[in-house]
């Protein structure tokens, strides 16, 4: 009898690794499906600039700031703004923001309700800079209150142009302290004064 108990259990437990495994796969694959329809808008806009792709955060646009910001300052210039308006565009449309509308995800969001479970989207806004000094006279202590401060600018636009709620977004500064590449040249500052927009979406047990 120990024995057929054991055996049950492993059973049980193995079924419902299995249920996970399939659930995680699931949520991967919209978020894959997310990095392409980005891709297609964005090509099809002819944004330049933009590198957008997918890792364990999520979906990754990545911003870089050469003409973003003047140095020392989070007062976006022009195309900055027309950058995000065209993000903000592509974002809004996303079908991750509309899985109850997509008649082939039906069954898949009934068990998910079925089982006290509702789908959280987040989008996240980060800062980096490089690790030049701020210049004497900037409003900003550091590099890290400066990025923290980009983030937000970018976070209000989209926010603003995609008509999203307010609670769906945050913003994370970080200064000069992940770096893509070593600040040795003038080509790879560029690169680490950036801005990322990272969109998750997960699984939450309902409030």
């Amino acid at each position: 009898m120990i024995t057929l108990l054991i055996t049950f259990f492993i059973m049980m437990i193995s079924i419902r690794a299995g249920e996970i495994s399939k659930v995680h796969a699931w949520v991967a694959d919209q978020l894959s499906n997310a990095v392409n329809e980005l891709t297609a808008t964005i090509t099809q806009r002819g944004i330049a600039g933009l590198v957008i792709g997918h890792d364990s955060r999520g979906v990754r646009i990545v911003i870089h700031d050469k003409k973003m910001f003047d140095p020392g300052k989070a007062d976006p210039n022009p195309k900055l703004e027309t950058h995000i308006k065209s993000i903000a565009d592509a974002i809004r449309d996303l079908g991750i923001l509309h899985l109850e509308q997509n008649p082939n995800l039906r069954s898949w969001i009934d068990e998910f309700v079925k089982n006290g479970l509702e789908w959280k989207v987040e989008i996240r806004v980060e800062g980096y800079t490089d690790n030049i000094p701020i210049i004497e006279g900037s409003n900003y202590r550091d590099n890290w209150e400066l990025s923290a401060a980009r983030a937000q600018v970018v976070m209000r636009m989209l926010q603003k142009f995609t008509r999203l709620p307010e609670a769906m977004f945050a913003v994370s500064g970080y200064g000069e302290y992940r770096p893509v590449r070593a600040n040795t040249s003038t080509a790879d500052r560029d690169l680490n004064r950036r801005v990322e927009i990272i969109i998750n979406a997960t699984l939450v047990k309902r409030q």
